[in-house]
């Protein structure tokens, strides 16, 4: 395993809604022998339920009981196939916010890799309130693995990586590449970089200019995929099984449409800090990819 992960991945699992498919989607994108498994349940309850249940005699600690009894048997069951598949499992529950237990147990007990299934929200939720899932990708660090939309139950056979030429980009691409030993494996991986040129600078700028522009992001576009392509090849993925491709437009659209025609088993973001602007928008291209993509998305922050 990478430095990162160091073999540990956190799992927290939605024991209300479980995602049965879990350990396959997981086991798709990378090998799970030797993977040092923590299942995490969180009990959540809204404070105002709270206060409404407490009005009824000893019923709260009837439901608490409850709640871990039926969370323990689901982590049971998601042990016992993660065992079987050769990793080596640990539970725990908690109580309280979702996001934060998360992020809380993230960091106390040092996760630097956390893999999840989210559930399915509502428009009007995800603007208001924001998912478990984004969340969770705001605030744990190292790298959040977001299983979503799996392609069938075989292996991940493509994955592609988003390069802004930023060294967190190039940094979040190398630990993929460990984490997942898409190098052993013979993964065919997509470097993928984005010639941009804002809008509103086309709108009010001479064609000249712009053109300048274009040729230079393209040339800088270039440049990047090139020093990616000698990056992976030092992590020792052959050079059949890498691909440069550059795209012209949003930088996040182009991702999602480069990994819609590639058919990729994983899209790879790197993402930019811990500061209070980034914990809100996380950064568009990271939020847009976990909402839209249609494959698994890691964000990985070095």
């Amino acid at each position: 395993m990478s430095s990162l992960t160091n073999g540990r991945v956190l799992l927290p699992v939605d024991v209300t809604h479980p995602t049965k498919d879990l350990a396959d989607r997981l086991e798709q994108i990378m090998p799970l022998t030797g993977l040092k498994a923590h299942l995490l349940s969180v009990q959540e309850v809204l404070p105002s339920y709270e206060r409404l249940l407490s009005t009824v005699a000893d019923f709260p600690e009837d439901v608490s009981h409850k709640f871990e009894d039926k969370a323990k048997k689901v982590l049971e069951t998601l042990a016992v196939t993660l065992k079987d598949k050769g990793a080596e499992v640990s539970q725990e529950q908690v109580s309280g916010p979702a996001a934060s237990m998360i992020e809380k147990v993230a960091k106390d007990e040092n996760y630097t890799f956390t893999a999840l299934a989210p559930g399915s929200h509502s428009k009007v939720e995800l603007f208001f309130l924001g998912s478990t899932t984004l969340r969770v990708a705001k605030r744990c660090p190292g790298m959040v693995l977001v299983l979503r939309n799996a392609q069938e139950t075989c292996p991940v056979e493509t994955v592609v990586f988003g390069l802004d030429g930023s060294e967190n980009s190039k940094a979040a691409m190398a630990e993929a590449i460990k984490t997942f030993k898409l190098a052993e494996r013979a993964v065919q991986i997509v470097l993928c970089s984005v010639s941009f040129v804002p809008t509103a600078l086309t709108f009010v700028s001479p064609v000249e200019f712009i053109a300048a522009i274009e040729s230079n992001a393209n040339l800088a576009a270039e440049t990047i995929l090139a020093d990616a392509e000698k990056a992976a090849s030092d992590l020792g993925v052959k050079q059949e099984n890498i691909e440069l491709m550059m795209r012209h437009g949003d930088p996040t659209n182009e991702l999602l449409q480069a990994a819609k025609a590639r058919k990729a088993g994983l899209l790879v973001i790197g993402a930019r800090g811990h500061n209070a602007v980034e914990h809100f928008f996380l950064g568009s291209v990271s939020q847009r990819a976990i909402m839209h993509a249609p494959c698994p998305v890691a964000v990985v922050r070095i």
